[in-house]
């Protein structure tokens, strides 16, 4: 008996967007029946071609052969070879096509179709094939159907049919609960499957290795550890500790949970790794950051076999764009042009993405990837979302605007602008060229803009300064709906910090605790820069306090302050940090040393000195240099030489630094005396050393032994006199009074471009000294070297009244 009509019609609305894979002969176009072959051969020909997957040829031999030898196996046979390797929506079209000659299905076309409803995920027409089918009576009494109504429903996200489905089963077997294992696992449903699982156990129904696999992705789904575990010892318990399968998703699951440790030894006790395994591992390491094991295990893998595919490339240039090492993924590229994998989509996404991130980090660099989006058009014709995104950051952060509205055109064009990676991407870009204008238009235009549309445009208005404006959004934001992420709670707690709202900071971080992003680090370390610049020092501690060191970057949160020149907002980071127990790096230290001489604060200074030594870094000589630089700004020169004596291995800079602490604190006696030290010790002086030596000799009055250190300077150690040198050459020799010898030097050795600034200085000196005649010519001088220079005319003017220089300098000009 045929299906009845209703249950299955022929609309459009059903198998909407369906077209056939291939032409195919019509049957009025078949050979004569002399010349065809025989029925038998037909259907064997037909099996043969569908089992191989050679579709095309078994749907020519479908069509040739006579209407009354299309038996309901050929049909079948035809479904189930479309059902198995596509497109599967032709089963449905040539189901159709069956019931119109009056043929009855049976449990397996309902199967295979129901298998094809599942692929095109077609719930309509699945529903109607339950119907025929239990009409029919297959659904009760056919255990092969109610198991592809469980898949067709579980694959079509309609769970409360595929559990009543279930429970409608007299005696599931393994493949019933296999089935909506799958069905939760796969809608996101991960406690519902191990639950299930569970009760599977208790019902004594024996698991194969497939049911296992999808158990252990339900248990690393919700990094259930204990449960993984003991996954594992059933696995090895029934037998299958040597299935490759197993083992693979065992390698996943510890590297989701991260447990990198058990997850190497499953990989070593393999018996026959293959290019899955090694993919699993690299893939795995890649996920935990484990740059260095993932690059390790390609080695490996590359000297083993020799072998590897798109997905171990992409795994790895991830972690090469990562790590920044642009010289290995230099290499790859060149593997990749030899392999023949260079046109590969996942491939060349990842290689855009390094090169823009190599672009990012050499500044004028910009023009590499964007030959390589060039090629990539011409090798695919087409770019997908991803490379277009990745450009577009590649152009926000050039400030390339032209660029960046080409690809908005070609974006426009290819009808890419409802993906929201595309448009963030695009809002982003525009902000960061400064077309804050042409961003919120583009922003204003996105249907139902995402979390990260909304992100891009909070951040682009920070970026420019319009943090107000930022504030309305993330509350328009809030009013819509729509869940911030740890960036956008970063860029909206910039924006209180530029506008000193410390009610709004205090909702945010309120915000970020209901929307589960309370105890995000990124989100953490903001909310700890914003309190600590508000003055909120005991808020900034108990923040500090609810994350580990690990997860606190002080070094981003000491060079935000930094950059802001704000000292004393290091200084109080500094006090967390130690109360804290956080750990500094070398970087940091710098700039804590550098805050506490900016402000002369000594006690902070010991203090500082103090978490140093304690954590063993006072003794790297860049360190110990700030210390003394530290100590001098805070005029406490005891506590410089403490400092000085205590480095076993003290360089030039070193004693520079020692030098220069004298003189900035009134002693150029041992300043000198410090500089001699320096050379019997056999260290290279410096520009900067002999700077500061001629500045003591200058403030004692040594000339004599100023010209021995300037000679010295230029002959033995071949370093070029600046201007300062020939300045604190003219200051000795006028502070002794020996202005004619000072006349001499600027003529003799002192070079033309310097000349101006020499003879300006000449010409004070002699004002305060009362010598009218080297005043006078020192401006004759000025006045025919450089009559438009400010300096000099400022300082002439401070000499004689402006009038006569007025006169002097006109008669000059004549």
């Amino acid at each position: 008996m045929a299906l009845p009509p209703p249950l299955l019609p022929r609309s459009s609305c059903i198998c909407r967007g369906v077209t056939r894979a291939t032409p195919y002969k019509s049957v009025e176009n078949i050979p004569d029946a002399s010349t065809a072959p025989s029925a038998t051969a037909q259907h064997s020909l037909l099996r043969a071609h569908t089992r191989a997957g050679r579709m095309q040829p078994a749907r020519q031999v479908f069509e040739a052969m006579p209407p009354r030898d299309r038996s309901l196996v050929a049909w079948t046979a035809i479904m189930s070879g479309y059902a198995t390797h596509g497109p599967a929506s032709e089963a449905l079209l040539l189901l159709l096509r069956m019931m119109e000659r009056s043929l009855r299905p049976d449990g397996f076309v309902f199967s295979v179709v129901l298998r094809a409803c599942a692929a095109v995920g077609n719930l309509r027409f699945g529903r109607q094939v339950h119907c025929a089918a239990a009409k029919m009576g297959y659904v009760d009494s056919d255990l092969f159907v109610a198991n592809g109504l469980l898949t067709m429903y579980a694959s079509c996200q309609s769970l409360g049919c595929a559990g009543k489905g279930f429970d409608g089963i007299a005696a599931p077997d393994l493949v019933s609960w296999t089935s909506m294992l799958s069905g939760y696992t796969e809608n996101g449903c991960h406690t519902e499957a191990l639950m299930l699982f569970v009760e599977m156990i208790h019902a004594s129904i024996g698991c194969d290795a497939f049911t296992l696999s999808v158990a252990l992705r339900a248990a690393s789904s919700l990094a259930n550890r204990s449960l993984g575990h003991q996954l594992h010892c059933c696995i090895i318990k029934s037998g299958f500790s040597k299935s490759g399968f197993l083992e693979n998703c065992l390698i996943e699951f510890y590297g989701r949970s991260r447990e990198p440790q058990l997850m190497q030894k499953v990989f070593d006790d393999m018996h026959d790794k293959d290019l899955v395994s090694s993919n699993s591992i690299i893939q795995c390491y890649a996920d935990n950051m484990c740059d260095d094991q993932a690059l390790s295990h390609f080695r490996a893998m590359m000297f083993e076999c020799s072998e590897c595919d798109e997905f171990t490339l992409g795994s790895i240039l991830h972690v090469v764009t990562r790590r920044g090492a642009f010289g290995y993924g230099r290499e790859i590229h060149g593997y990749l042009i030899r392999a023949g994998l260079d046109s590969d989509k996942h491939v060349m996404s990842a290689l855009m993405d390094m090169y823009v991130n190599w672009a990012t980090l050499h500044k004028g660099q910009c023009m590499l990837p964007l030959r390589m989006l060039r090629y990539y058009l011409l090798v695919q014709g087409k770019l997908d979302h991803f490379i277009v995104a990745t450009s577009l950051r590649l152009c926000a952060f050039d400030q390339d605007l032209a660029t960046g509205r080409m690809l908005h055109a070609y974006v426009l064009k290819f009808n890419m602008n409802s993906d929201p990676f595309v448009t963030s991407s695009l809002v982003d870009m525009y902000a960061k060229c400064g077309s804050v204008d042409e961003s919120h238009v583009l922003f204003s235009r996105t249907k139902d803009p995402g979390t990260a549309a909304w992100t891009a445009v909070i951040s682009g208005n920070c970026l420019n300064g319009q943090f107000e404006r930022a504030m309305h959004l993330f509350r328009r934001m809030q009013l819509e709906h729509v869940q911030p992420n740890e960036f956008t709670y970063t860029s909206v707690l910039t924006a209180c910090v530029a506008l000193g709202d410390v009610v709004g900071g205090m909702e945010i971080q309120g915000n970020s605790i209901r929307t589960g992003y309370g105890t995000n680090a990124s989100v953490v370390q903001s909310l700890i820069s914003f309190y600590l610049r508000e003055g909120q020092f005991k808020q900034a501690l108990k923040l500090c306090l609810s994350l580990s060191n690990r997860e606190i970057s002080w070094e981003a949160l000491v060079k935000d302050f930094a950059q802001g020149d704000d000292h004393v907002g290091i200084l109080n980071l500094l006090c967390v940090i130690q109360r804290s127990g956080g750990v500094l790096d070398y970087p940091t230290s710098l700039h804590i040393l550098n805050s506490c001489g900016k402000l002369e604060l000594l006690r902070e200074g010991l203090q500082a000195h103090a978490y140093l030594t304690k954590r063993g870094l006072a003794s790297e000589p860049c360190i110990s240099n700030h210390l003394i630089d530290m100590y001098s700004n805070c005029g406490s020169l005891k506590n410089a030489l403490d400092a000085f004596r205590y480095m076993s291995d003290k360089s030039a800079s070193t004693w520079t630094s020692i030098i220069i602490a004298h003189l900035e604190n009134g002693c150029p006696e041992t300043a000198i005396d410090l500089f001699v030290q320096m050379l019997r010790r056999e260290k290279i002086p410096t520009s900067i050393a002999f700077l500061s030596v001629l500045k003591a000799c200058a403030e004692i009055g040594l000339v004599s032994e100023a010209f021995q250190f300037f000679v010295s300077m230029t002959e033995v150690y071949k370093i070029e006199p600046s201007e300062g040198h020939y300045s604190h050459m003219i200051e000795v020799l006028s502070h002794s009074g020996m202005f004619k010898e000072a006349e001499h030097f600027i003529d003799s050795v002192v070079p033309l471009e310097s000349s101006a600034s020499a003879w300006t200085l000449l010409c004070s000196a002699a004002k305060q000294n009362g010598n009218t005649k080297i005043v006078k010519l020192a401006m004759d001088k000025l006045a025919s070297l450089a009559p438009c220079d400010c300096r000099a005319n400022a300082s002439l003017g401070n000499v004689i009244p402006i009038t006569d220089y007025l006169i002097r300098r006109h008669q000059c000009n004549e």
